[in-house]
């Protein structure tokens, strides 16, 4: 995560992004064997059980520096069927200077995930929106374009449009081939085929 993301944001000190790090990835990303030769990387090890942690922790962690840094409150608008919606209220959950909106569904997110977003507070606010996913997309869109209110308010999207998001979820497919890699030398296998990702379709982030 280091070395790739120093790459990105070379402006933030080796030290301070090391503790963006230490803090954003404090839960375990294993990789287990199910077979000869075939591995499943596990993501579910996060706060809300659910891969999109890794994203929305680091970027929460990355926006709050920038804001301490240049003194400035920001207002997060995100659209969610369930697990970014999640991810994103608790990755951003108790950082003072950034508010966020999370519009979901009514009726459409497990039980679980609405827990997840409505029960936390401080400055997480839960939208249930009356209608599907499309519904809440078209109105985060619509708050994200009005030119009037972004005069008045620092506004963005914790979406898969944004890189914050992007960024960190190369960081465990590194992780892996290393995890692989070093799993082979213990065993004192040298030769090694390239390794293949199957990634779930479907998914911009991904």
């Amino acid at each position: 995560a280091m070395e790739i993301s120093k790459k990105f944001v070379p402006d933030i000190p080796e030290r301070e992004l090391k503790k963006i790090i230490k803090d954003a990835f404090n839960f375990k990303a294993p990789l287990v064997k199910l077979a000869e030769n075939l591995y499943v990387l596990e993501l579910f090890h996060g706060p809300t059980l659910a891969f999109k942690d890794f994203g929305a922790r680091f970027m929460a962690r990355l926006m709050d520096y920038y804001l301490r840094r240049n003194k400035k409150n920001l207002n997060i608008i995100v659209a969610t069927s369930g697990d970014t919606g999640s991810a994103v209220a608790r990755g951003f959950y108790g950082l003072s200077n950034i508010k966020v909106f999370v519009l979901y569904p009514s009726k459409r997110v497990t039980p679980l995930q609405e827990k997840q977003m409505a029960t936390l507070g401080k400055n997480i606010i839960a939208i249930e929106v009356s209608g599907n996913f499309d519904d809440c997309q078209r109105l985060a869109k619509q708050v994200l374009s009005d030119e009037k209110l972004r005069s008045q308010i620092l506004l963005s999207s914790a979406n898969s449009i944004n890189f914050g998001r992007l960024l960190p979820q190369t960081f465990y497919y590194f992780w892996a081939v290393a995890k692989y890699y070093h799993h082979r030398k213990t065993l004192n296998l040298t030769s090694c085929d390239d390794v293949i990702f199957a990634v779930p379709s479907g998914n911009f982030a991904n």
